[in-house]
């Protein structure tokens, strides 16, 4: 069976964010078409479809790290904030971003809370990631010669 780890990260959640568009109950709020993604970038993303591209990779971590919590991905998209002549420091990811979009992806069924620990992913979003990640693997063979193997 394939899964997650069989793929290349990159292609793997491309098709994923292809396959969130087409679910009605994930879409961009309205707070957030133009808001920037943590306190260490200074634009907004340029991508227009950037909302798709974070679900689905919130959903690749989920997977890889079976349970996470916000403040855990909140670190895992943050960056250097750049405070002048001063050293750089960690900064904390968007909190509000990531929130958005775990409710969302709660209220399509793909991820569940346990209280204490996170959110793990429900039997529907394991499955869903699962064919996704057979249909990546359908689609890279001829980029990727070695990944014949699984």
């Amino acid at each position: 069976m394939t899964t997650v780890y069989d793929v290349p990260a990159k292609e793997f959640i491309d098709e994923l964010a292809k396959k969130l568009q087409n679910d009605k109950t994930i879409q961009t709020p309205d707070a957030n078409i133009y808001s920037k993604t943590g306190v260490s970038r200074q634009n907004p993303p340029e991508n227009h479809d950037w909302w798709y591209t974070r679900c689905a990779s919130i959903l690749r971590k989920i997977y890889i790290n079976n349970t996470i919590g916000i403040e855990h991905l909140r670190a895992e998209y943050g960056g250097r904030r750049d405070r002048g002549s001063k050293p750089y420091k960690a900064a904390s990811g968007s909190g509000t971003i990531i929130r958005r979009a775990l409710q969302q992806l709660e209220t399509a069924g793909y991820v569940s809370k346990v209280k204490g620990k996170g959110r793990i992913l429900t039997p529907k979003g394991r499955s869903f990631l699962d064919k996704t990640a057979y249909d990546v693997l359908k689609n890279v063979k001829d980029y990727y010669p070695d990944i014949e193997k699984y």
